[in-house]
């Protein structure tokens, strides 16, 4: 089965139909369980779905994505005056008269106050100029209120010049809408295509503007700390497929799109040869071409040098000494002699000189024959790229490894592009050009690093980028060969896809009772369960809420579909109580670690919003909006909304610390056997587990807790482990180990969160997940310091002594169990995915 055919669940009528009652919970459910983008194609034609005799609209999600954990922007084919949505955008005029088209349609629709309470905006204000906003109550419509937007008009079949003249009024139009959003509390808006109908804006432009504003509203950071959910809707097929087009290249570097994002305009230097083969893998763009590596126009070159550091051994790197000068010798001899002599440097950077780039990563690899080469290789090239993304846009590596060293050259091929495909899973922010240079008559070299790349293209879901941008039309929607209702499954990792794929498979499954296990259940508000009522009236279920034996969750019975519709709506659920605990933990985590504050600001030293600013500095921004003041990175200073200008500061609690690509936390993909040695491997596979993958977890403000903890228990960790169900493993890694992450089958020794010393223990610990594909564990550092033996009832450590402040710092069984009662004790260090079969 290819890649492609594995991204798609074909449905039968009755699967399509149950989908078609709860679209959103089931996306959302997948988004937040698998960071997988579901998408319904040909929904609406099968059984019962799309329009029904009734006149009935079901609304399909076309694609969805999020800028960050609080705004998600999503594309949806759907009827604006059925749309549920907190407000809905009507495309109107300068007079806010509805008299035809979508504005027509939104005032028929909500009655004839809409067109009243518009007059009085204009008796009272006068006329809504273009690339503004007002808005009214939204009548008899399914919202709250109608946002009427004047966007710009055009003339019928109107130039590129009036066009381009138009255009910014569009992204004030949009502005003007977003502001809105903000300034009345708005949590979701429904936005359509804006000027493209009745004011013959073209509608490829339009869908272009329209999300390209949207981004530069968030990354401006105007959306402060709102939550907002941005739908952009409209009911006709051309139309929708423009915006998931512009929605996948602008917001999402590896959609179907991506050729036409504007991470592929204006590349001058790596583009440059028409038989250029390129490639997407997240914000990095991978090009193959012939050439010689000295001749490179890009910002960094990599070359490959003996141990020795001496340029004038190897063809490559000899080439490179000729075109630069004997400056870089010189440079790299210094770096080698002040580097000391115990430390294995991979990498040495100097200076371009007389090169075409700023700087030359100068790597040392070890020849193929010796112990770990293939390791250091793919090392040579993750370390290159890293370096690269934090300070340039461009790189070109030649074939390492191809000449002296011995390595083959499919070998080399396969290392190379797996390292790229690799770091480009954990570089989210940054935009990489990253070139494969091969000399010109080394056909075999080319020939293997194309075969690499064409087996890739299912992978990183992206067409193969080309130098002519005629043909973006045809890949702007990616369907299914025939007219059968499937489910595409979207996402970075093609486990996840699986995992997604089977959970949606087990929810579709026929059964009159189902249990859904999620310790989260505890944390449903009163919201929540006026809803888990209200489910059970719409579906005619019976819905129960459990917590015994420390495992929680609900379980639902009835009429198989109407089971089904119900389960996945509570899954959903239950995923946004699971990240709003989430999000209050880190927003502890943070605050535990750094501070932010200002003089005469004393809300900024609150716990929300010093994390708030916390993230916003760590993921790059220049500028902060919060609480309408705005926070300058740069400058170090906040402006309230009368301009007063004030110093801010960030402190560090603990230790000063560097970022991980723009955040605090990050998974990095390993070759397992550097993290498996030997003996472990012959643990795990006398488990009956075969390896899969193996991530690397780092948190630093985790990392600077554990080492706090650790100087008060005063003894040595110990590697244990804990077995967690998928959805789990990036909330660990975010916000460390919860007792809501992965309670045991049973809690025979405390309510705490719980550990085993062996892979044997941590199975039997934790009962299997039906219909997870994959087993996943995660090895911890924890700090168990003095125990004793748990009971059922403890709900802490016992006291050591007759002070009940000085406890135990964990409980035992005696044997491989290990329990504690603060994540602050753990701390997360691999993530390991298997297998009981050899399927990879």
């Amino acid at each position: 089965m290819s890649d492609k055919e594995q991204n798609f669940l074909p449905l039968v009528t009755g699967q399509a139909a149950i989908l078609g009652k709860c679209k959103s919970a089931f996306c959302h459910a997948v988004k937040e369980k698998f960071n997988c983008t579901a998408i319904l194609h040909n929904v609406e034609e099968a059984g019962s779905f799309g329009r029904h005799t009734s006149g009935d609209w079901s609304a399909e999600m076309r694609y969805s994505t999020k800028l960050s954990s609080r705004v998600e922007v999503s594309v949806w084919k759907d009827d604006l005056t059925r749309h549920k949505v907190d407000a809905v955008v009507n495309a109107a005029n300068e007079k806010l008269n509805h008299g035809g088209g979508l504005a027509q349609a939104l005032s028929e629709c909500g009655g004839p106050m809409i067109q009243k309470w518009s007059d009085d905006i204009i008796q009272k204000c006068g006329r809504v100029k273009t690339g503004e906003a007002v808005f009214t109550p939204a009548g008899k419509l399914p919202c709250k209120y109608i946002i009427h937007a004047v966007g710009p008009k055009v003339s019928q079949n109107p130039s590129k010049k009036e066009v381009k003249g138009a255009a910014p009024l569009l992204t004030n139009t949009v502005i003007s809408i977003l502001q809105t959003v903000i300034s009345q509390n708005i949590t979701s808006v429904a936005i359509p295509a804006l000027s493209s109908g009745l004011f013959n804006f073209p509608r490829d432009c339009c869908a272009d503007i329209i999300v390209d504003t949207i981004k530069q509203f968030y990354e401006n950071g105007r959306f402060r700390d709102k939550n907002v959910e941005i739908h952009l809707v409209n009911n006709d097929e051309p139309t929708v497929q423009e915006m998931e087009r512009a929605t996948r290249a602008v917001l999402y570097p590896t959609s179907t799109s991506a050729l036409y994002s504007g991470a592929v305009k204006g590349q001058n230097q790596t583009m440059t040869s028409p038989s250029c083969n390129s490639l997407r893998f997240e914000n990095i763009t991978l090009h193959l071409k012939k050439g010689s590596i000295e001749e490179e126009k890009v910002d960094v070159i990599v070359n490959t040098i003996a141990p020795n550091c001496d340029l004038s051994q190897g063809l490559i790197s000899r080439a490179i000494l000729t075109k630069a000068g004997s400056k870089i010798q010189d440079e790299i001899y210094k770096k080698k002699t002040t580097t000391p002599s115990f430390t294995r440097v991979h990498l040495y950077a100097t200076k371009g000189y007389n090169l075409n780039c700023s700087a030359v990563f100068h790597t040392v690899c070890t020849p193929r024959s010796e112990s770990k080469a293939t390791q250091i290789l793919y090392k040579v090239v993750w370390d290159s790229l890293k370096k690269a993304a934090s300070d340039y846009k461009s790189i070109s590596f030649p074939a390492i490894g191809t000449g002296n060293l011995g390595f083959k050259k499919l070998e080399v091929a396969k290392i190379m592009t797996d390292a790229v495909k690799e770091f480009a899973k954990q570089n989210t922010k940054k935009k990489l050009d990253v070139n494969l240079v091969v000399f010109p008559k080394d056909n075999e070299m080319m020939e293997a690093f194309e075969n690499e790349m064409k087996k890739r293209k299912g992978e990183a879901m992206s067409p193969e980028v080309r130098n002519d941008m005629t043909s973006f039309g045809s890949a702007a929607r990616e369907t299914t060969a025939n007219e059968t209702p499937t489910v595409e499954f979207i996402s970075r990792d093609s486990r996840a896809q699986r995992e997604a794929k089977s959970w949606t498979f087990n929810m579709l499954n026929p059964s009159d009772n189902m249990i859904i296990k999620n310790n989260h259940v505890i944390y449903l508000d009163q919201g929540d369960h006026k809803n888990l009522l209200s489910l059970q009236t719409k579906f005619h279920v019976h819905i129960m809420e459990f917590f015994r034996n420390g495992n929680g969750g609900i379980t639902i019975t009835g009429n198989p579909s109407d089971v089904s519709c119900a389960a996945i709506e509570v899954e959903s659920m239950l995923c946004k109580a699971q990240e709003d605990f989430a999000q209050a933990e880190e927003c502890d985590i943070l605050f535990s670690v750094v501070r932010w504050s200002c003089k005469d600001v004393p809300w900024i030293q609150t716990p929300e919003i010093s994390a708030v600013l916390e993230k916003a500095y760590l993921e790059g921004h220049e500028n902060y909006v919060v609480n309408n003041h705005k926070v300058n990175f740069m400058s170090w200073s906040l402006v309230d909304e009368y301009g007063k200008s004030r110093n801010v500061e960030r402190t560090c609690l603990l230790a000063p610390f560097k970022t991980f690509n723009n955040s605090f936390y990050a998974r990095v993909p390993m070759i397992s056997n550097d993290y498996v040695e030997k003996e472990a491997r012959n643990t795990f596979s006398a488990c009956g587990l075969c390896i899969v993958k193996v991530e690397k977890l780092e948190n630093i403000m985790l990392q600077q807790l554990f080492e706090m903890n650790r100087q008060r228990v005063k003894d040595q960790p110990k590697r244990l482990y804990q077995r967690v169900s998928a959805q789990f493993c990036d909330l660990i890694c975010r916000v460390g180990f919860q007792k809501e992450f992965a309670p045991p089958a049973e809690q025979k020794y405390g309510s705490g969160i719980y550990f085993s010393s062996t892979v044997d223990g941590a199975l039997k610990l934790w009962k299997e997940q039906k219909h997870e594909q994959y087993i996943y564990i995660i090895q911890a550092q924890v700090l168990t310091g003095t125990h004793t033996i748990g009971c059922p009832q403890m709900i802490l450590p016992p006291p050591l002594v007759a002070d009940p402040l000085d406890r135990f710092d964990s409980l035992t069984d005696k044997g491989q169990t290990h329990i504690i009662f603060s994540g602050q004790q753990a701390l997360p260090e691999y993530l390991i995915i298997c297998s009981r079969s050899t399927h990879v």
